[in-house]
């Protein structure tokens, strides 16, 4: 009986797995397909996935300049007829800074002959202007020409002579110092008066008469380069107030008279000429004020002449 209940056990648990099977495999849904179980005799073989094939991608490249622009047509600025063309800027504004119109006044000075400078002026700003230069109490007026410009010899009175020049004009006024190691070697005066009266300074040397070979005056200067004696150099202007003379001698010449020569006018008659005298001697200088007693108007025409003291007699130091 044990073996026939083995047998009927397994018929009956093969026959409830059949059922079984026909039941699930009935109960899927229609339309739905179940898929193929392999029997255990085939075998299965694993397919590695590939990729869907893919088409090769081109990006296209970058511009790399944009399209040309259509160029503008060019116009000129317009034109009021009432203001006129436009200002263009100048030649000097196109490199910076604007040029300045003219240039700083300067001096300039060397030594001369004679114990004396050759001073140069140079100031366009103050072109045909009146001016002075101012040297150890004097005040030398001067001209300036069209462009600005004055050249002059002017006698030392100080072996460091120190020169200004006075513009009509705010600022500090140019100078310079010029060194003139001969001022020693010569004997000077200088007569400043005004310049409307009309005095004459006259050096008569070696008793000479008026108007002779050696009657030096503002009319017979000689130059400072002279081997005849001495020599004058003048200062005045038209309009002027001051007129300035200034005769120079070496210190070892002797037998000269200095006189004034002062003439009788209407703007002078009956009145005082005044001015005053400048003197270097050798190494030393002094100064005095100058009167001159004028005749009355009715005592007719003529000239006063003003004897000055003479330059002491001294040797030149080597």
């Amino acid at each position: 009986m044990k073996p026939l209940h083995k047998i009927a056990l397994v018929c009956t648990t093969f026959v409830l797995a059949a059922a079984t099977g026909h039941v699930m495999q009935n109960s899927v849904p229609e339309g739905q397909m179940a898929s193929p179980v392999p029997s255990a005799s085939e075998p299965v073989t694993l397919q590695q996935a590939r990729p869907a094939a893919r088409s090769e991608v081109h990006l296209a490249e970058a511009a790399l300049a944009p399209p040309p622009l259509p160029r503008p047509e060019m116009r000129g600025p317009a034109v009021d007829a009432a203001l006129g063309p436009l200002p263009e800027d100048s030649p000097a504004q196109s490199h910076g800074f604007a040029k300045p119109a003219c240039a700083e006044p300067q001096l300039r000075g060397e030594p001369a002959p004679g114990g004396s400078v050759l001073l140069t002026v140079s100031a366009p700003c103050e072109a045909g202007q009146k001016a002075e230069i101012r040297h150890e109490g004097l005040r030398l007026p001067i001209q300036l020409s069209a462009e600005g410009g004055w050249q002059g010899i002017v006698p030392a009175f100080a072996p460091e002579a120190l020169f200004l020049l006075r513009l009509d004009r705010i600022g500090l006024p140019p100078m310079v110092t010029v060194t003139v190691p001969e001022v020693a070697d010569y004997n000077r005066i200088a007569v400043i008066t005004a310049a409307q009266t009309g005095v004459q300074l006259h050096g008569y040397e070696y008793g000479a008469e008026p108007g002779s070979i050696g009657d030096v005056w503002q009319q017979a200067p000689r130059t400072p380069d002279t081997r005849n004696g001495g020599w004058m150099a003048s200062y005045s202007v038209p309009g002027e107030v001051m007129a300035v003379q200034i005769y120079s001698a070496p210190i070892a010449m002797s037998d000269i008279d200095l006189v004034l020569d002062a003439p009788v006018t209407e703007k002078t008659c009956g009145q005082n000429v005044t001015g005053v005298v400048l003197r270097k001697l050798g190494k030393g200088s002094d100064d005095a004020m100058l009167a001159i007693a004028m005749p009355d108007c009715g005592d007719g025409e003529g000239s006063v002449l003003m004897q000055l003291p003479e330059f002491p007699l001294s040797v030149a130091e080597n």
